[in-house]
């Protein structure tokens, strides 16, 4: 208690005031306004306030322990710690406060000054985070040099290593030797082709184009006995499945044939077999083809084209050149199998179309290639019926040709007819069937025969002294009619011309019991006619001069 009662006694008191109170006030004034100004920098404000807290404490033991002078500094100590304090406490009351400091937080030109101060200082860091940028920078740059310097030196090293001639001179890769071997045998250089063919094939590699170049070299160098032989000795250590496919293609065509379609089965990935299935069925390789030839052609064209696409051939390729040849082959032979109605031939080689006689019927048969035999016979029919030779030489073959039509009888009834023949490989196709049906084949017959001879439906004759006006041509066919009209000096029929109706299949009989003519006036120089059909339609209206 005496430490306090000294504290505010008079004397002390007065000690204080007269010593160091101004002093302090004025420091502790100061101190508090610089620390809360540097707030920004650091909470100096938090510092002074502990450093005085410390010197109360210590100052305040020292003075009980008898040290009366020290009561002006323990008074200046004790004032800083207020203040300090106090700036503490206020920094507290907000985001800015805290960040900047009361007095700048209250006052724009503190809080201006503080910013100025403050510049110094970004600036000192940008300019170091550019020095630092720009040895970075300068790093990469150096190591991008070092990177450009050792592509040129490649780049460089790659030129010198061609010759003139487009040749590697120091092959290292299987490609590079595949390489050499396409620009030497180009070149005529047949043995140094060869010795950069048998480089290539040390690497074993699952590409097809090197084989199928190299075999073809070798048929040219050593026919194709040698060439087996030779590609056999080559490939005999290897491991890959297209050297055996490749010995498929020297083989005959039967065997090799047989031998692709068994492979073009088991992999349905793998395009280059549909393609030169193709070609064992191309114009190209045949010369002449037949219609079975063409579906077979486009079949595997078709294929080659939907596994190509799934990537079932350039996987297999390094040489794209030749990809693009294959492609735009089939490209060109799918075209030209298309072109024009030869699509629906190929679906629909056959027709036949049936014809009333007075006999019965003729069954004409129209194939879309040339043939060596048509065999036909009705539905349920024992066997097969060659229709036999015309006796004439069918000049795209130089075979005889066969005949092409057939007979029925007036009584067949409607039935269904089998069509099949054999073509220039002898190769039987079919069977292709049609509907025979007697009554309506006979209505669309006739109607076929009526338009086909409309400038002989009418003419004129004198008889007797008569002017008659026949219809002799259109009375066997009138089994197709409903009306005949015409009219005499009118361009629209206005007369009927009378007949009797015929309703069965074929030809319809002329026996006499009706005339075939109408009676004109002698001065007609011209009549018009019109055909009315069983189905309603009308032809168009002719005129006959007399």
């Amino acid at each position: 208690m005496s430490y306090f009662k000294s504290l505010v006694s008079g004397e002390s008191f007065s000690n204080v005031r007269k010593t160091s109170l101004v002093v302090s006030g004025w420091l502790c004034t100061v101190g508090g306004l610089v620390a809360d100004v540097l707030q920004p920098l650091a909470p100096f404000a938090i510092y002074l306030f502990g450093l005085s807290l410390l010197g109360v404490v210590t100052l305040s033991i020292l003075y009980f322990l008898g040290k009366k002078g020290l009561v002006g500094a323990l008074a200046l100590v004790g004032m800083s710690c207020l203040a300090s304090g106090l700036i503490v406490i206020l920094q507290g009351g907000g985001d800015k406060a805290k960040k900047q400091g009361v007095v700048a937080a209250a006052v724009p030109a503190v809080s201006q000054l503080q910013e100025r101060l403050g510049l110094i200082e970004k600036k000192l860091d940008s300019i170091k985070g550019d020095t630092e940028s720009l040895k970075s920078s300068a790093e990469r740059i150096e190591s991008k040099s070092d990177v450009v310097i050792g592509s040129l030196d490649q780049i460089r090293s790659k030129l010198d290593a061609v010759s003139s001639d487009g040749i590697i001179t120091d092959p290292q890769s299987p490609e590079e030797h595949y390489h050499n071997a396409r620009l030497h045998e180009l070149g005529g250089d047949y043995a140094a082709a060869r010795r950069s063919y048998l480089e290539y094939f040390k690497s074993d590699l699952d590409k097809l184009d090197p084989h199928i170049r190299f075999v073809s070299f070798l048929r040219v160098q050593e026919g194709r006995a040698g060439a087996c032989e030779v590609y056999g000795d080559v490939t005999a250590r290897s491991s890959s499945d297209l050297s055996d496919y490749v010995r498929l293609l020297l083989l005959d065509k039967p065997a090799r044939v047989a031998g692709l379609k068994n492979k073009f089965d088991r992999s349905p990935e793998f395009a280059p077999v549909a393609y030169h299935l193709s070609l064992d069925y191309s114009l190209a390789r045949l010369g002449s083809q037949t219609l079975a030839d063409q579906r077979q052609e486009l079949a595997y064209l078709n294929s080659f084209q939907k596994r190509d696409e799934a990537g079932g051939l350039i996987r297999y390729m390094i040489d794209q050149t030749l990809v693009e040849e294959w492609r735009e082959n089939v490209e060109e032979r799918l075209a030209a199998l298309l072109r024009g109605d030869a699509a629906e031939l190929l679906d629909k080689p056959v027709a036949v179309n049936c014809i009333p006689n007075n006999e019965g019927w003729t069954g004409t048969v129209q194939i879309g290639e040339p043939v060596l035999e048509i065999l036909w016979r009705l539905k349920d029919g024992d066997e097969l019926v060659s229709t036999g030779s015309s006796g004439s030489i069918d000049p795209r073959t130089g075979q005889s040709m066969p005949r092409s039509f057939f007979n029925l009888p007036k009584q067949q009834e409607d039935t269904q007819v089998e069509v099949r023949y054999r073509d220039l490989a002898g190769v039987e196709q079919g069977p292709y069937f049609f509907d025979f049906e007697g009554a309506k084949r006979s209505d669309d017959a006739n109607r076929r025969l009526l338009e086909a001879t409309s400038s002989s439906w009418a003419s004129f004759r004198t008889y007797d002294g008569q002017v008659l006006l026949y219809f002799t041509q259109l009375m066997p066919y009138r089994g197709a009619l409903e009306k005949v009209l015409y009219g005499i000096e009118v361009e629209q029929p206005d007369q009927e011309f009378e007949f009797p109706s015929w309703d069965e299949a074929g030809l319809a009989e002329i026996d006499g019991s009706f005339p075939l003519w109408a009676v004109v006036p002698e001065s007609t120089s011209f009549a018009s006619v019109q055909l009315v059909y069983k189905d309603g339609d009308r032809s168009a209206i002719l005129s006959f001069r007399r």
